[in-house]
């Protein structure tokens, strides 16, 4: 496997990782709380990275499916155009950039979340994301294009989503770990 794609795998599985540490040591009703009534729980964040996940990656392996037997077949490395990148930058927990998630994405009610099943969904994510990747090697993850679950008008290469989506995750279990300080904290 090319070492682009090799990294976004190593990625999704260095995310399994954090997850399970974020929470290794928390009670569930510490992962539920909320630092404000305005802000996500920790759980919630997890929660909202589920949601947003899987109703991408069902777009992912439609468009990795129909690929597969017409292409576009390209070589790493893939550069992605201008929005792309953008996107990606944007999306990273070091961006300063602040976002309201689209209602489709919003988190359940903190009480009515299960840590250890948000957990393992996250993980079965992580996998599946994964596995993607290796089917989609030989493809050219550069002229594939998705429309956004949330903003169909915001449509980017495949493999940008990759990378988004890896930012995403990050953001928001950076976002998580804050929460729990705060919690903690209190």
């Amino acid at each position: 496997m090319h070492p682009q794609l090799d990294g976004y795998r190593s990625d999704f599985a260095a995310l399994e990782d954090k997850v399970n540490a974020l929470v290794a040591d928390a009670a569930p009703a510490t992962l539920r709380a909320r630092p404000d009534p305005e802000k996500w729980s920790a759980v919630q964040c997890i929660d909202h990275l589920n949601t947003a996940g899987w109703l991408l990656l069902q777009s992912v392996e439609r468009a990795i499916e129909r690929s597969q037997s017409k292409g576009p077949y390209g070589t790493p490395p893939f550069r992605y155009g201008i929005v792309s990148r953008w996107f990606v930058r944007v999306l990273e927990p070091s961006s300063g950039w602040t976002f309201d998630a689209p209602s489709l994405f919003e988190p359940e009610a903190p009480n009515t979340l299960y840590p250890d099943e948000a957990v393992e969904e996250f993980v079965a994510l992580q996998n599946q994301f994964a596995a993607c990747i290796g089917d989609a090697e030989g493809l050219d993850l550069r002229r594939i294009r998705l429309s956004s679950p949330a903003i169909p008008l915001l449509r980017i290469s495949l493999g940008a989503w990759f990378e988004a989506t890896l930012a995403h995750e990050r953001r928001h279990l950076a976002q998580a770990r804050r929460t729990l300080n705060t919690v903690q904290a209190a």
